[in-house]
């Protein structure tokens, strides 16, 4: 794998290092620099990993996305497809050669206060299945920020083992793979530390030649057994780099040279050169296992199908096509390559800009993840424009945002995956990003249409809580939409409504609630607590921000989307939404 020399120095600038030794600290989490340096790590870790957040359990459902995903009329309900049925993605961080203000422990209940002032985040956990932390590292810890991040959003979050160079040789020739002994007990090692550290596996990058191959093979099938033994959920991806002869040689494929290592663990994360006749070989090759090749896509752009950046798409599109997953190596290239100096005031919204164009265009080669539990969210990435903190990331809307500005990119332009109604659009409020709910791109006459904004597998039963807070914009309002499907399978809507209604309607297709007045909030303790909490901002936005809480009784059902209806003006801003149960 790839990174910059001049990522690897700026990361041994920004980690703490105790003589020659490098292993996680009380107040920082670090890789383990060296074999010898294991022992004493797991002899001592660090009070943090008694914070480690389980993963999540996410729903068993995933929905396709389409371009035009972002709206519906009446009657379209999105299909929902079984997750083990679909190709997978992975997110491989590469950002500065790893372990920057990421890295950084905050005392406990302290998570809220400022770390550093500027970092990458990634915040669209719905449309992924695994996150890889990389750097160039022996053994690359998985930052706590990043495993918590992860684990909330039930994304299961690896670790790499890497040795690359004379000094992998060595560690390989000498060590690690020097005689079955040795290796076996560097595997009881490595799952110990998975173990204790609380992340879901490893990502395996062997960039050197190896003297003895068949220890190599052993390890990696010793490795992953261990590893289920240890949590039948854990993941083991083999990176193709050497042969099964213990050759230093990328393959870009599943062929015969890497297929050992392949049938030894849980997936190959292929390298970055390959071309569609080599995803038909793959294809081939993997059999029933399709799902477990991960194609690399280095977002760089370095010897890459369709060029990278910008262009990634094409790239995304080239895997889909024949229905292989695919890992998404280095998308902090958005963040890592702004000018800093020429963006330095507006250096949030410019990233966002960046970001979101990426991922947009990658959207329709996604699956969305529904949520499958109940919610608040101020939509925080983790990043605006005063700090960097990954601990106060928030649920983000499932569709990924349409950008800002994408037409001041108009060197990467076309780029025919977007959506150009805009309907579901970025924008800011105060420090930080919320959504803009839009139908000026929309035509439709009269048409109310249904902005989709959470995907959901959520049972609902009993006395359900919502609020939304919002931002008008002239004389425009919204309605909030729960489509639920009832035990029987039929489809009903709880519409909360912008505005009172004396006769409400309650029938196997709608219901219909009216908002809480300050009367019935002042005896209501979680809504009376949640109305005090927005009194700054409702304050010093009189008029133009309104706080909405509701109340409603239902029988079981699951809820499928969260949608919004503009029933007055054409923009509302989005600054915060929560369902919770009462």
């Amino acid at each position: 794998m790839t990174s910059t020399e001049s990522e690897i120095s700026s990361n041994s600038n920004e980690i703490e290092v105790q003589g020659d030794k490098m292993f996680p600290s009380f107040t920082q989490c670090r890789p383990i620099s060296h074999p010898t340096d294991i022992e004493e790590c797991l002899k001592d870790p660090p009070e943090w990993v008694n914070r480690v957040m389980p993963l999540k359990k996410r729903s068993g459902y995933v929905i396709k996305n389409v371009v035009s995903d972002c709206h519906r009329i009446e009657g379209q309900i999105r299909e929902r497809t079984d997750c083990r049925t679909v190709p997978k993605t992975l997110v491989c961080h590469d950002y500065k050669g790893g372990y920057l203000g990421d890295s950084y422990v905050p005392f406990e209940g302290s998570e809220d206060k400022t770390l550093v002032s500027d970092g990458y985040p990634f915040y669209n956990w719905s449309q992924i299945d695994y996150f890889v932390y990389f750097s160039h590292h022996f053994i690359t810890i998985p930052p706590l920020a990043w495993t918590n991040t992860g684990h909330k959003n039930g994304v299961k979050v690896l670790g790499t083992i890497i040795t690359e160079n004379l000094d992998g040789v060595k560690i390989c020739d000498d060590i690690i793979f020097a005689s079955e002994g040795v290796m076996k007990e560097f595997v009881y090692q490595l799952t110990d530390i998975q173990r204790i550290f609380g992340f879901d596996g490893w990502l395996l990058n062997i960039e050197n030649p190896v003297k003895n191959p068949f220890i190599l093979k052993h390890f990696v099938n010793l490795l992953t057994q261990r590893s289920h033994e240890q949590n039948s959920e854990s993941v083991v991806i083999w990176y193709d780099s050497v042969t099964k002869d213990g050759l230093l040689k990328w393959q870009d494929q599943l062929n015969e040279e890497n297929r050992c290592y392949f049938d030894g663990c849980d997936g190959i994360f292929l390298n970055y050169g390959w071309n569609e006749e080599k995803l038909k070989t793959s294809l081939k090759n993997a059999g029933t296992r399709a799902f477990d090749v991960f194609v690399g896509i280095d977002v760089f752009g370095r010897n890459m199908f369709g060029g990278g950046q910008f262009t990634t798409f094409k790239a995304t599109q080239a895997v889909r096509k024949y229905n292989l997953s695919m890992a998404i190596f280095a998308p902090g290239w958005t963040h890592e390559t702004m000018d800093k100096e020429r963006t330095a005031v507006n250096s949030f919204s410019t990233f966002l800009n960046r970001d979101d164009t990426l991922w947009a265009s990658l959207w329709p080669y996604l699956y969305t993840h529904p949520i499958n539990e109940f919610f608040q969210t101020d939509f925080h990435l983790g990043l605006d424009s005063n700090y960097y903190n990954l601990y106060n990331q928030n649920r983000q809307i499932s569709k990924i945002l349409t950008p800002q500005h994408w037409q001041d990119l108009p060197s990467e332009l076309p780029i025919a995956t977007f959506n150009t109604s805009d309907c579901l659009k970025r924008a800011f409020f105060e420090s930080r990003n919320v959504c803009l709910i839009t139908s000026e791109g929309l035509q439709g006459g009269n048409v109310q249409f249904k902005h989709r904004l959470f995907s959901c597998d959520l049972k609902l039963q009993g006395r359900i809580g919502v609020f939304y807070l919002i931002r008008h914009k002239d004389d425009s309002d919204l309605e909030v939409q729960l489509v639920t499907c009832g035990n029987s399978g039929s489809i009903k809507t709880i519409k909360l409504l912008s505005s009172k209604k004396e006769l409400l309607r309650n029938n196997s297709s709608v219901l219909e609630v009216n908002y809480l007045d300050d009367s019935s909030i002042k005896y209501l303790p979680v809504f009376n607590s949640m109305a005090k909490r927005h009194l700054r901002i409702l304050n010093s936005y009189r008029g133009s921000v309104s706080l909405r809480m509701f109340e409603f009784y239902t029988t079981s059902c699951d809820l499928l989307d969260i949608e919004a209806t503009l029933v007055s003006g054409l923009s509302v801003l989005l600054l915060e939404f929560g369902i919770f149960q009462l």
